[in-house]
Formats: C-alpha cells, structure tokens, sequence
C-alpha cells in the first residue's frame, strides 16, 4: 500500500505578526461608533444632545450651580443639522480643554467612586469624533471661568494618537462664565418621535427639576421650567462597602493601597468598617477556618448542626415529593461544599421559606395547581412567587431571616468546645495565624486571602452605605414632577441605599402615575409607559435589553387592582442612581440587571414597584367601592319616585317629603 504524505509549508511565526499592531481607543470607536450610540440618524442625534447635556449638567452640580441650559438644533441641509449647546456652568479651564473633547477615557470620573452622570470618559469626545468622521469638522468651544477671558478654540481629534489637537484659539475680554459647543453633523434627523432630542430633554427635565432647559428646534423654542430652586448637595466621593466586594477587587485595593496591613488598608480603604469590626472578622474567619478543618471528616454533619442554626435537610425531606431529584442532591453538596457555597445555600432556604408561606396559605387543590413550579430553579421560583403572591414586606421579612441562617462565631466555637471537637489550645493556634495573617503586607495578600476575607464580610452585619454618596431626586420632586400629567393617583419612593457587586453602593427610586395624561397614547387608547432613568438620564433606546423594563414587567400589575398590564394609563418612573451604573454597552442606554444578573438591583426595583403598587392598588379599590355605591343609589334613586308614591298613599305623608328622606338617607350611606 502506498501512502502519500502531502507537506504543507509552514508559514513562520515572524511574518504571521508583520501585521502585529495596536490601535487607539479612538481608533477602535472610530470603527465601532454604534457601541457608542451613533446607529441610526435619530439616535445619532439624540445620543450627540445627550452626551452634551449631562456633561453640562454635571458642570453646573458639582460647582453648585443651578443649571440654564440652551440647546439650539439648525438643520442645514439633508441629513444635516448643527447642534449648539451652551451652559451657565464653571467653565473649562484652556489647558483642559483639547484633553476633554479631545481624548477617550480622559475625565474626572472613571476613577472616583462618586455619583454622577458621565462614567468613562468617553461622552464629549465621542461627539467630537463623530462630527470629525461625518463631516470632517472640528467643534468649536467657548468657554469661560468667569476670569475676564473667554476662550473660543476649534478642536479636532488626532484618532490615532486619541489627543485633541487644537485647529485654532482666540482670547476676547469679557465677562461671562460658562461653555458653548457647537458643530457640525450629518447622517442625523430631527423630529420629536419618542426616541428623539425633544422627549429626552422632556424626560431629563422631569429628573433634573432644579434645571432650566431652552430648546430652539427647526419649528419652535420650548422651554422646560425648572420646579425647584435648590440645587442638589454634591455628592461626596466613597469608599466600596464590604458588600458585594469580591477578590478580584479587594486585591485591587491591596495593589493600590497605602496601607502596610491587612488589617489596616481594610478600615481605611473600605466604608462601615472600624477598628472593631476588624476583631469580630477575626472571629468570623476563626468560625470557617474551624468549619473547614472538619470538611472530609466523620465529624462533619455533627460540625455542620455547630455551624446552621435550621436543619436544611428536614425541608428536603419535608418537600421531597415537591421538589425535582436533582435539586435534593445539589443541596447536599451545598452543605459538604460550605462555608464557600453558604451564598447559594441560603438562595435554597429562601425558597423553603417561600414554600413555607404557600402551604401555609393556600389549600390543596391550590398546591396541585401550582405544584409544577416547585421544580424550578431557586431563582426562578423565587421570581415566580413574588410575582404571583408575595408582597414586598413579606420578602424583605424573609431576607431577615436568610441572613440568621447561620450561628454566631461565638456560639460556634462554644458549641465545639462543649461536645469536645476542639480544645481551647487548637482555637489559641487558628487565631495566631488569623493575626498573622491580618498583619500581613497587603501587597502579599493571595488569591486564597482575599477569597477567606471576602467570604466572611459577606456574613457580616454592616450597617447600609452612607447616602453622602448618592444623590437621589427624592420622593417630593418626583412627585412635583410626575404632577404634570395631571394624574388621579400619584406615588413615589426613594429606597435606602444597597450595594451590589464589587461593593458599589446603589440606590432605586420609583414613581407611579395613574390617569389623567398618564401613559403613552396608542391607536388603542392609553398604554402602559415606562420612563427609564440612570443618575438621573432618561435610558430612550435598547428598551426590551435593559433590566429596568425586565423588572417592571416581572411584576403581576393585576395584583395590585389593574385590569391589563399593557392597556392601562399608568407612567412608571425609574430612575437607578449609583457610583457606578452597570450599563450593557458604552452607549448608556441599558442596565445589566436580572434575577440572575446584578440580581440586587434588579430586586430593588421590584421591590419598590411593589410597594408603589399597593398604593395604587387602595386607591383603585376605594374609586370602585365608591362606584359601585353610586351605581346603587342611581339604581334605587330609579325607583325612588314609585317607592315615595306608594308611601305617600300609605302614610298620607307628601310625596316631596319622602322623597327628600329617601336621598338623605342615601347621602348619609
């Protein structure tokens, strides 16, 4: 037999990378600009009007400044337009100037843990890059501190170095403080569609109360009054709390830290936590060194009774015939896996608890009827329930108890001594190396550290993230807002800051208008509207993406008195504030959240959508008790004049006499 063997010549690895090159930033979004809102003329344009106003708005906030905005839109020809927007605030120092219209990720905010409408440093720059690569023009800035100079500069970007270079700069005396933009688009349109430049500065107005914004569009000048007077109190930078921090950034922190211990870059690098708080996570590390000293052992499930203050296998056994065979086993191995699986143990026990509630209250034929979705996934069901029968007082009493599912260090290491599984001399050894290790240089900190650390602050009680940080609108300005579309019902709520992954503090506020110019007309009369915001930013596109809308729609409307979810005239108004907002791509259009994802922020939003909703669901109930009641006495009121007929020949009583009793007593029912 003959074999051919046919020997490709190999290409050298040296002309393979000949090719080899790195790109800017700029360069990279000069091919991607869609990434950066720039995908379709209309969202072109109000991406450009967005990026423009809330860096004018954060100008203005910072310097405490109540903010007058002017942004006037020229259309110029086909497709293009020139767009001008001119501000109040403190001004652009000339030096900064090239670097903030100039440069991508080049700004005051990336790097602060602080509130505030622009994150990455992207925003101006991308405008500029988009007026250069449409039109090949350069933005004109006027800019001044209120110094007796005003600055005019043209500016355009050197994509591949990603600076701005500056085309020209002219100095004039006078006596103005602000900043101007102007330039020159095209592939835009103006009209004012829901998804244009007319309903974002409408939606941002109603966030922003204390601004004053002028749009002169192609047809008329509008003015947004503002309906407050004060301006908000800017808000101050903060530390990451303990919750939802992970390894990866707490050995972040150690790389950047100051700090020469463990223990000490901890208070110092990290909120709500204090000297003392330093020796209770000693004797919490203390608790899961002991527990895992025992992993493997005969001891163990006479340990793991120490260590869980419930006994998790008797729900197993108690809903065994309820739940799916493979949930049983993976919950045991949650328990030969702790103390590193507690977190999805207690997402278990919360379903249990769940379960609890529903037998409790529902009687057996309503059990069979739900009895498919006790096989769902924990946090499916999870989402099921409370979207279905639970209310949000009930879940956050739930949360309570998640939180005891496991005994105190104390009580542990108690427990151990008195059945004999550990002698005080073992327990004076774990806490040498627990100092050892606290003491540690964190520039040393390991993997294995940090992973110990942040396990144990997870079970730790902290107290919520301060509010300095945060700049929430607040209940009454929603409320002064949302009043103009004259609702029947109105309500709003701020929630207390939490935090989510990697210890960034959040915070949810939610209104809810019924009536009146509530909602959004549609050819079938009112529809439901969802006004999505982002410190403050109204989210127009990538609706059906966004975790907002995910969220809003996960709740059961009809539960709380309304008789369709869609066709109904509700507007719901969220706005997510946070240090850092998780958005799905640069374009800031999208919260990444779901019950899987970001899941805290997602449940806060239900949870205050909840709240609101029992509100709303009292009015709808007193409006149609006191229909029904009008219904009844229009029905007897029918008859009226034949019953006070009847009783006038009876009682030879005037007819006019009874009929006034009769509507009197009616009145007082």
């Amino acid at each position: 037999m003959l074999i051919i063997i046919s020997v490709m010549p190999m290409v050298e690895s040296d002309i393979i990378f000949d090719e080899f090159k790195e790109h800017s930033i700029s360069e990279f979004f000069r091919k991607n600009r869609h990434m950066l809102g720039y995908s379709g003329k209309l969202r072109s344009m109000t991406t450009i009007i967005h990026e423009l106003i809330t860096n004018a708005l954060d100008a203005c906030e910072e310097s405490e400044i109540l903010p007058d905005i002017t942004v006037e839109i020229k259309k110029l020809g086909t497709d293009r337009y020139k767009v001008v927007v001119e501000d109040n605030g403190p001004g652009i120092p000339p030096e900064f100037v090239p670097k903030v219209f100039g440069k991508m990720l080049a700004g005051s905010k990336m790097h602060r843990l602080v509130q505030s409408r622009g994150q990455q440093g992207i925003g101006a720059a991308g405008v500029l890059l988009f007026a250069q690569i449409t039109t090949g023009k350069p933005l004109k800035i006027t800019t001044s501190t209120g110094d007796g100079k005003i600055h005019i500069m043209e500016i355009k970007m050197s994509i591949e170095k990603n600076e701005g270079d500056i085309i020209s700069h002219e100095i004039r005396e006078g006596f103005w403080r602000g900043t101007k933009v102007e330039g020159e688009f095209k592939e835009v349109t103006y009209n004012r569609r829901e998804q244009g430049p007319y309903e974002y500065i409408r939606r941002i107005s109603l966030a922003t109360p204390h601004a004053r914004i002028t749009l002169i569009d192609p047809d008329e000048t509008v003015i947004f009054e503002r309906t407050v007077e004060e301006i908000p109190e800017r808000p101050e930078e903060m530390k990451p709390h303990p919750y939802g921090l992970t390894p990866d950034e707490l050995l972040y922190i150690s790389r950047k830290t100051e700090s020469t211990r463990i223990s000490s870059m901890l208070t110092k690098e990290l909120s709500r936590v204090t000297t003392k708080r330093i020796r209770e996570l000693e004797e919490y590390i203390l608790r899961d060194k002991l527990l895992e000293n025992y992993r493997g052992s005969s001891f163990w499930d006479m340990v793991i009774d120490c260590y869980l203050n419930i006994n998790i296998t008797e729900y197993l056994d108690k809903y065994k015939d309820y739940l799916d065979k493979n949930e049983i086993e993976e919950v045991k191995e949650l328990i030969n896996s702790l103390p590193e699986s507690l977190p999805n143990l207690k997402i278990y026990y919360m379903k249990y608890l769940i379960m609890d509630h529903l037998f409790d209250k529902f009687d057996s034929e309503k059990i069979n009827e739900i009895k498919k979705h006790f096989k769902k996934r924990p946090e499916n069901f999870i989402e099921f329930a409370e979207k279905n029968y639970l209310s949000a007082s009930l879940v956050d009493e739930i949360r309570k108890k998640i939180r005891n599912i496991t005994k105190s260090p104390s009580e542990f290491v108690e427990s151990l001594l008195n059945i004999g599984m550990v002698s005080n001399e073992e327990i004076e050894k774990f806490k040498a190396e627990i100092k050892n290790l606290l003491k540690k240089n964190p520039k040393n900190m390991t993997w294995e550290d940090a992973e110990l650390i942040i396990r144990v602050l997870q079970d730790m009680e902290f107290m919520a993230p301060s509010t300095s940080g945060l700049r929430p609108i607040g209940e009454e300005n929603i409320k002064k807002s949302l009043k103009t579309l004259n609702p029947e019902f109105l309500d709003a709520i701020t929630r207390k800051p939490k935090t989510y992954r990697g210890g960034i503090p959040f915070a949810v506020e939610v209104g809810i208008a019924y009536g009146g110019d509530a909602g959004k007309i549609s050819d079938n009369g009112k529809k439901m509207e969802i006004m999505r915001f982002a410190n403050h930013v109204p989210l127009l596109f990538d609706t059906g993406g966004c975790g907002i809308t995910n969220a809003v729609k996960s709740v059961n409307w009809r539960r709380y008195g309304l008789r369709s979810e869609e066709e109904v005239p509700l507007t719901i108004f969220v706005n997510l504030i946070s240090t850092h907002i998780p958005y799905t791509s640069a374009g800031k259009q999208a919260v990444a959240c779901s019950s899987e994802e970001n899941e805290e922020i997602f449940n806060e939003i239900r949870q205050a959508l909840m709240i609101c909703g029992r509100s709303l669901e009292k009015y709808l109930s007193k409006v149609r008790r006191e229909r029904e009641e009008e219904q009844k006495k229009k029905y007897v009121l029918k008859y009226a004049v034949i019953f006070a007929d009847g009783l006038a020949n009876i009682t030879n009583k005037p007819k006019e006499l009874i009929e006034g009793k009769i509507i009197e007593l009616l009145n007082k029912g």
